[in-house]
């Protein structure tokens, strides 16, 4: 097999094939066996050993302006937007993102399409070896736009819902011209998915749209939990799933999976609905599947040129300085970190390695602090519960072992 991008990390190497599209890790005696023998990772026992040497997706916001402005917009975008970097400037920061060696740049906004020049950026992003993927909302779909996708590795639209739904989450827009865009997609042969955010609007809805991308023969669909950032924290209390709804999930995501031909992906915010129920780990190992990830395998860079360890957590360092904040920015190293520095019941927990403490979106918006085990995750709700009860059988020997605990 002809791999069409190969990267060395401390344990070997990464390679990507387009076609079938996958990354595979792999160890060193294969890397030797496609002819790659030398590598200073290989022998180097230094921290940045630690993490890998790059991302392999970047998601890249490439422009915060969007004409549909919805209530519960994470970007907050606007129908102008001022802080939008150059074409020039976009085109420097892929370059330095495939210096990097970076598979793949999920293209986003605001609203991509928005951009006159998107098309350039995507051409540009084939030209240097980045595979592009893109999620829209697909509203305006014509010629140029399909003319566009037809460049890229995977198109997403965004659907929280059939029909009327389609609105649920504060969505604006209309399900017909989604629906539209999808249909056009496939019959141009373009790779297409649906994103779905899931909040409890929507919830008792899933099978609706697992149904549709069914008989419409998408590739995927992946369910994203609404997370309180941006406009989405001001309603957040109204749109959050409860434990009812978390403990649910994965249950009835199997259910789901045996009885649709449709492949059902989630974000890594619900890998704690997931870990709850107990599944194999060394399964969930070889499959790869981890929560948080952000300075490792993801990194995100706004509109303005700001890079970040997850799309919904701020940090003000440029995305021009990647090459070397990418082993120096304590904001990602506190991302690397996480597992190290959290507190219980995630330091008891058998699925540390793999959930890495739930969502950090959700523990900075429900705890104030970065390193909180996500309180939404149903253990450490039954955790902080118990807590609860025993503080008022008992506060003072509570209040007194905290403070043992501090010191």
């Amino acid at each position: 097999m002809k791999f069409d991008k190969v990267r060395y990390e401390n344990f070997g190497g990464i390679v990507s094939c387009k076609e079938p599209p996958f990354l595979a890790w792999v160890d060193k005696s294969f890397m030797k066996k496609l002819g790659y023998s030398h590598s200073p990772l290989w022998y180097s026992n230094s921290k940045k050993s630690q993490y890998l040497s790059a991302p392999t997706e970047v998601h890249f916001s490439v422009t915060n302006k969007c004409q549909y402005v919805c209530s519960n917009c994470y970007m907050e975008s606007h129908k102008t937007s001022y802080d939008d970097l150059s074409l020039r400037e976009v085109k420097n920061i892929l370059d330095i993102l495939a210096r990097m060696g970076v598979f793949h740049v999920a293209l986003g906004g605001g609203e991509a399409f928005e951009r006159k020049d998107f098309g350039e950026i995507v051409t540009y992003c084939n030209s240097i070896g980045l595979v592009a993927n893109v999620t829209t909302n697909g509203m305006k779909i014509e010629s140029n736009e399909i003319n566009i996708c037809k460049q890229m590795g995977q198109v997403n639209i965004s659907i929280d819902g059939i029909g009327s739904l389609y609105s649920c989450n504060g969505r604006k827009g209309q399900f017909q011209a989604a629906d539209k865009a999808l249909k056009t997609f496939k019959n141009n042969g373009i790779q297409a998915g649906i994103n779905c955010v899931v909040s409890s609007k929507n919830y008792n809805h899933l099978e609706e749209i697992i149904s549709y991308a069914c008989t419409l023969k998408v590739n995927e669909i992946e369910f994203l939990k609404f997370k309180p950032y941006g406009k989405g924290k001001i309603k957040y209390n109204e749109h959050a799933l409860t434990q009812e709804m978390i403990r649910s999930f994965y249950p009835a995501l199997k259910r789901f999976s045996k009885k649709y031909s449709v492949e059902l992906k989630i974000d890594c915010s619900f890998i704690p609905a997931m870990v709850f129920h107990k599944p194999p780990k060394d399964e969930l190992e070889i499959l790869a599947v981890t929560g948080c990830d952000g300075g490792n395998l993801l990194l995100a860079i706004r509109n303005n040129g700001y890079f970040s360890g997850c799309s919904f957590i701020e940090n003000s360092e440029s995305a021009f300085d990647l090459e070397s904040k990418w082993h120096t920015s304590q904001h990602l190293k506190n991302f690397r970190e996480l597992t190290n520095n959290t507190k219980e019941p995630c330091l008891s927990c058998d699925y540390l390695s793999i959930c890495r403490c739930g969502c950090r979106v959700v523990s900075l918006y429900r705890c104030n602090d970065f390193f909180a085990p996500d309180p939404e995750c149903p253990i450490v709700f039954e955790y902080n519960k118990q807590r609860k009860k025993d503080e008022k059988k008992n506060p003072l020997t509570e209040r007194y072992s905290e403070n043992q605990i501090r010191i």
